[in-house]
Parts: C-alpha cells; structure tokens; sequence
C-alpha cells in the first residue's frame, strides 16, 4: 500500500529536521532563532500600529515605528552579524570551499540511502502514484505561492525600506497611509515566500529520492527478467 511509503517520506522530513539542528554549529540553533526575532519586531509592530489607529496616541506610532526600524535593521545587518558569529567557520570554509557541501552530502547520505533501499522494496505503481501526486501538491503549492507573493522574492526588501524612508521625512506628521502600509506588509510577505521556497526545495529532495527508488526497482526488474 502507499500508506507505508508517505510514512517513510514522513520520517524521512523529521530526520532531515533532527540533522539540520545538530549540524548547526552556532548554539541553539540562533541563526533561525534570529529570524524569529525579526519577525517577531515586525509582527509587534503591526499590532502596536493598529492600536495607533484606534487609540490616535503619539505613543503607540513611536513605538510601532521603532520596532518596524528595529526590524528592518537586524535584517540589513543580518549578514555581518552571521559573518561575526561565524567567522571562524568562514574561515575555514575558505580554504575548502566545498567542504561544507560534502560534509552535508556525507551526513544526509548516511540516512538517505536506508530510505532508499526501504522504498526500492515497495510496488513499483504505488511508487509511481505517490511521484505523481507529490510532483502534482508541489506544483500547486508553488502556484498558490507565485500568486501569493508576486514578485517580491525577486526584488526584495528594497521596497518597504524605501517606504519607510520616505514615511519617516515628516515625522511628527506621519500616518497610517499606503505608503507606509508597504513598510509593514512587504516583510511579511517575503518572509512567507522564503518560508515556501524552503518546503519546494525539501518536497523536491524528496522527489529525487522516489524517482531513484524507481529507477532501481526497475533496474532489479529488468534483470530478473
């Protein structure tokens, strides 16, 4: 039956989770933890904006502003401050370049391959069905993806910095208008983008995987005949 087959694909995403944290050298995993921080200043300041506009206190457009900045900045800096936590990896990635790529190709080997060898024991046409219908939600979550997003994975978060700049010209005469409304939406939005792409490139692993699992058990087919 396929059941057996979208379990092992399950298991398969939860190692792959399990072996990206301890892969991670920095502690706790902090890269991915300060992106929830942006995030979190940016979700902080949506929220503290709409209590501006119900409450028209001075206050709360302050402080949205100051969290919206806050989090426009650590994503700017993001990269140096990456650079500074790592640097002694940086280092010594360096000198090998693609030490990091084999080391990770070592390490998802070791797990991908028991997975392998599980599915190429499976029937051929569930195998077959499970590569369609995963190829199929792929696509479509693609689509609902590109018509979600657009064109802002592409050009970034150009737009709602530019936005706020020019919000933040007349200061004390600042409203909640469409300008400004870019400055809070667009990091969200990309965001979510870079959050799907993320899952796309995990499904299409995943998709390589089954289409080598068929691969052989048509091989082993072939020769038993």
């Amino acid at each position: 039956m396929s059941d057996s087959i979208y379990r092992a694909l399950q298991g398969l995403s939860r190692r792959e989770t399990i072996l990206c944290k301890q892969g991670g050298r920095l502690p706790k995993h902090i890269e991915i933890k300060l992106y929830i921080g942006y995030l979190t200043l940016i979700l902080a300041a949506i929220l503290v904006a709409f209590v501006w506009q119900i409450s028209q206190l001075e206050t709360y457009k302050y402080t949205s502003l100051i969290l919206l900045l806050m989090g426009y900045f650590g994503i700017v800096a993001h990269p140096a401050l990456l650079f500074i936590l790592k640097k002694d990896e940086i280092k010594s990635h360096f000198k090998n370049p693609f030490n990091l790529i084999y080391v990770n190709a070592l390490n998802t080997q070791r797990f991908d391959q028991k997975y392998v060898d599980f599915l190429s024991t499976r029937n051929i046409h569930h195998l077959e069905l499970v590569l369609l219908e995963i190829q199929a939600q792929k696509h479509l979550f693609e689509q609902k993806t590109a018509l979600l997003v657009g064109s802002i994975e592409r050009i970034g978060f150009a737009p709602g910095i530019l936005a706020l700049l020019i919000s933040l010209d007349k200061l004390s005469e600042i409203e909640l208008d469409w300008v400004l409304s870019i400055a809070y939406v667009i990091p969200i939005i990309y965001f979510f983008g870079a959050f799907s792409r993320l899952l796309a490139s995990k499904v299409s692993r995943h998709i390589s995987i089954l289409e080598l699992a068929i691969q052989r058990k048509k091989a082993a087919c072939t020769t038993t005949d």
